[in-house]
């Protein structure tokens, strides 16, 4: 075997890694879609590894989040701060422990929350929850929120062709919405509607409506 090439394979040194530590691969998908690959190692405790996961937005009230992971019943658990976290009891399917970076305390007021970056993430995190249906919104405000998510990427309407391709992109129109109504262009149309009356408003004004 030519050693210098097993050496600079990712794969190879990602073994080799494994086998010289007791430390075990973990994914973290965080709210901006990013994917952070972390070695945890035995004594690592759950509080300290939402340290190493928050400084990558340079988060300063991370009280309010939280690490979360499905079992293998499906069910959402998180992370309990004073326990190490492979302790937990993780599903048993092969490869890395996949975990969820996530909002775990609301606020009654976004007006509570001081610094932009967690508004930012809260944001985020509501998007995320009503599209997948994790939050249930009525179908006028989903399509109100869309077009405020809009206003978010894009800035001002430029035109209803622009806005039905962006709207294809973004993740913003859950299923149950769609089957509600008679087609994909009549949620477009009424998100177009509210995306117009948005003209001018800010892209952190956008976010916290």
């Amino acid at each position: 075997m030519d050693q210098s090439k097993s050496v600079t394979n990712p794969d190879f040194l990602l073994l080799f890694l494994l086998q010289m530590t007791d430390g075990k691969l973990c994914q973290v998908q965080l709210l901006d879609d990013r994917k952070l690959e972390l070695l945890v190692q035995p004594k690592l405790l759950s509080y300290e590894l939402l340290d190493l996961v928050s400084s990558h937005f340079n988060l300063k009230e991370k009280e309010f989040f939280g690490l979360a992971f499905f079992d293998d019943n499906g069910q959402c658990k998180w992370l309990q701060m004073d326990r190490r976290v492979l302790e937990h009891d993780f599903s048993k399917k092969p490869g890395a422990i996949s975990l969820n970076f996530l909002v775990r305390f609301y606020v009654e007021n976004i007006t509570q929350l001081k610094d932009i970056i967690t508004v930012e993430l809260f944001y985020l995190n509501a998007k995320s929850a009503i599209y997948n249906g994790v939050i249930e919104v009525e179908t006028e405000n989903v399509f109100r929120l869309a077009a405020n998510a809009l206003q978010e990427a894009k800035g001002d309407y430029t035109s209803d062709e622009n806005t039905r391709a962006d709207l294809k992109k973004l993740p913003t129109l859950p299923t149950k919405v769609l089957k509600e109504h008679p087609s994909l262009a009549f949620c477009e149309d009424r998100v177009i509607e509210y995306y117009k009356q948005l003209k001018g408003v800010s892209r952190g004004q956008a976010i916290v409506q």
